[in-house]
């Protein structure tokens, strides 16, 4: 797959877009979307539902400072 640039006007990035814009693989990103569909982490995210797909707010992302991955242990 090529890659691809991220313009500065996208609102909203597929999951493949989010890991590349991120730097981080999309196993892991999709571990933290589904603590946030959960309601256990990542709650400053912003997420839709487009067909099967799920797209994340890209300004949600900028001001995010933590993603997490793994359930909080408690």
């Amino acid at each position: 797959m090529a890659n691809q640039v991220i313009s500065e006007s996208a609102g909203w990035l597929t999951m493949q877009q989010a890991a590349t814009y991120l730097g981080v693989s999309i196993r892991g990103l999709k571990y933290a979307v589904a603590l946030k569909k959960q309601d256990k982490a990542n709650h400053s995210l912003v997420l839709k539902s487009f067909g099967n797909r799920t797209l994340i707010n890209k300004q949600s992302l900028d001001e995010t400072e933590e993603i997490i991955i793994n359930a909080p242990h408690h």
